[in-house]
């Protein structure tokens, strides 16, 4: 599962906000993920076994990683 533009920009937006607080990069990880599912930023409607979630959690900190 590679990122939409959209998907990037929504990420960077939340990074930007989240961090300057006191938090790891997994715990920001772990915001950003949550939000983007429970907002469904990303649609893992279809993710009967996880993989499609373990696979954007992973883009998600590849994303992170690159921008610290």
């Amino acid at each position: 599962m590679k990122l939409t533009e959209e998907q990037k920009n929504q990420i960077l937006n939340q990074y930007e906000g989240l961090k300057n607080d006191d938090q790891t990069l997994g715990e920001v990880h772990e915001i950003i993920v949550d939000f983007c599912v429970d907002e469904y930023i990303v649609d893992l409607s279809g993710d009967e076994d996880g993989d499609l979630y373990e696979e954007f959690s992973n883009e998600v900190w590849d994303l992170l990683e690159s921008i610290k």
